[in-house]
């Protein structure tokens, strides 16, 4: 009992002294509030401006001593960043950009929950993605995933890249989804169902407000 006891004590205190898990992939539509034009990867060390110039007040600095231990450094109040997918071990660090990029600055929020945003300077031309560059470049590779509280009306695999195209497959539980091409606001998927049967159709990955129905793995599929 004494043993029992003392292993109880152990896993307590295990969970204040070892480090959080630091990855952050978005598993629900509500995940993300606010989309804006696409996403920008940040690099380990930067500066957010309030305006759009290094001649403004800065707002925040963001330092990364090592890529798996964040360190937030001369905040106004100490709120972490609100990146919408964080993968250290793949240098992954999305936030969303509000508005089109202009001589390397991009207004990206900070917040997903209060609404903040900023200005980043980031010279990277490869660092901005639109949320189709975004599939192609993380999707093609690991794989997407629905959003977990997606409804049943939406997980649906058609024939072509309409709703009014012939219904394939109303999925139960899409395990995994593989896509070869981005049409509009459709891709072509193979997907692996609770059957773990293959199956291939065409899948609304965007709805018309720009909102997504899925979003990149990041992680190598088992």
């Amino acid at each position: 009992m004494k043993k029992f006891f003392v292993l109880i004590v152990l896993f307590i205190f295990s969970l204040f002294i070892l480090p959080a898990k630091a990855d952050v992939i978005p598993l629900s539509t509500k995940s993300i509030k606010y989309y804006g034009i696409g996403v920008l990867n940040v690099p380990k060390s930067y500066t957010i401006y309030q305006y759009p110039t290094t001649d403004s007040p800065v707002i925040r600095e963001v330092n990364y001593a090592d890529l798996n231990k964040s360190a937030i450094v001369n905040t106004i109040d100490m709120r972490k960043v609100s990146y919408i997918a964080h993968v250290p071990e793949n240098d992954v660090a999305l936030l969303t950009v509000d508005l089109a990029p202009g001589n390397d600055w991009y207004c990206v929020c900070l917040n997903q929950e209060t609404g903040e945003f900023g200005w980043i300077y980031n010279d990277d031309k490869n660092a901005f993605m639109t949320y189709r560059q975004l599939f192609y470049k993380y999707g093609k590779k690991y794989g997407i995933r629905m959003f977990n509280d997606l409804p049943k009306d939406q997980k649906v695999l058609y024939a072509g890249e309409t709703t009014q195209s012939q219904v394939l497959e109303e999925l139960t539980y899409p395990k995994y989804i593989n896509f070869t091409v981005i049409r509009g606001n459709w891709l072509l998927a193979t997907v692996n169902d609770m059957t773990k049967q293959a199956k291939v159709g065409w899948f609304n990955w965007r709805n018309e407000d720009g909102t997504l129905n899925m979003f990149p793995n990041f992680k190598e599929q088992p």
